[in-house]
């Protein structure tokens, strides 16, 4: 039974996920004729948040499928330092669920002044940034009520893996498999919340992942903060041996998202280094051999590289789920926190 605003909208994931792909659909050929036209060579991300946490997922995806290369403009640039950045043969692709926010709008606006093409990714149609845009991906998941972003994250990495595909000129990516594919993780809640019934009582969390799943990564710390209220810090494996290392001691609790792929070698060192300095280790994974260094383990299904960022992605929110339900916290509205929040 589905308890919570939260709870509700991460299973809806497939079905909503079936619409973004038929609402991206029909504007990806007029993206890919636009770039062709004015000669983009760059392209930059502007977003915060789960947004910005999307944005990263993509700058591995994008340059990885395309060879064009993705960066991130940082908002202040405009809001606070007023700066004029040239922005000719440059897309800025502007990431927001609300498409409300006044820093965003501000960006927008001076991207455009400064010569950039504009796509924004957002849930809202008749948001200032969706009108305000050359080209808007509308990810049509209906309200999302909770103020955690759930299924808005994922529709944020369908649309954007949609806009990947479409630059290399491929307009038919089949993500309807990826879409029925999300309930293979629903499926896996109650291991999910088994997990977080070991986890609820402690704090101080290390979160690792590795290229295209840096952005999840930074996502699971970022839901077990703001719906659970405990401390955390995401790394990249690699940039963690880089003196983040020394954190680890047999009070130090760590999660590793593994997917099988190109780090399979460096996840299952990481998993024996973390375990041999007598960390508390939980692991979604499905490479075996990291499975069977964890204290807790979720087994994930096989993923390739663009299915791992969107199925982990729905893993780490029904951790956080699970976690700060049985903290016995309200997930659907975090103290201090609202939907729309306002930054420069």
């Amino acid at each position: 039974m589905n308890t919570t605003l939260m709870q509700q909208e991460i299973f809806s994931e497939p079905k909503m996920m079936k619409r973004t792909i038929a609402a991206c659909q029909k504007v990806l050929p007029k993206i890919y004729e636009a770039f062709k036209q004015k000669g983009i060579t760059n392209i930059v991300t502007m977003a915060r948040g789960t947004s910005d946490n999307a944005a990263t997922v993509f700058s591995f995806v994008c340059p990885l499928l395309t060879g064009i290369k993705v960066g991130k403009y940082h908002p202040s640039l405009t809001t606070v330092y007023n700066a004029d950045v040239d922005m000719k043969n440059t897309c800025m692709v502007i990431i927001s669920q609300s498409g409300m926010s006044k820093d965003t709008v501000a960006v927008a606006e001076k991207a455009i002044a400064n010569g950039a093409m504009t796509i924004a990714v957002t849930n809202n149609e008749e948001s200032p940034i969706a009108k305000s845009c050359d080209f808007h991906l509308f990810m049509d998941v209906e309200e999302e009520k909770s103020v955690a972003a759930t299924k808005t994250y994922i529709g944020e990495l369908f649309a954007l893996f949609l806009l990947a595909e479409a630059l290399k000129g491929n307009f038919n990516t089949d993500l309807d498999k990826t879409a029925d594919r999300l309930q293979e993780v629903l499926d896996l809640n109650p291991e999910i919340a088994s997990v977080a019934k070991n986890l609820y009582t402690l704090n101080n969390f290390i979160v690792l992942s590795r290229g295209a799943m840096l952005g999840t990564g930074d996502e699971c710390a970022l839901k077990l903060t703001e719906c659970c209220y405990l401390f955390n810090r995401s790394y990249s494996s690699a940039n963690f041996m880089h003196g983040p290392l020394s954190l680890v001691d047999n009070n130090a609790n760590v999660i590793l998202l593994a997917p099988k792929g190109e780090f399979d070698a460096e996840f299952v060192d990481m998993a024996k280094r973390v375990t041999n300095l007598g960390a508390n280790l939980t692991v979604f994974s499905n490479i075996p051999e990291v499975l069977k260094l964890a204290k807790n383990k979720v087994a994930m299904p096989d993923t390739d590289m663009l299915e791992s960022p969107i199925l982990y992605g729905t893993a780490v929110s029904l951790l956080a789920l699970n976690i700060g339900l049985a903290k016995g916290l309200n997930v659907d509205t975090p103290r201090n926190l609202n939907k729309v929040t306002i930054t420069l």
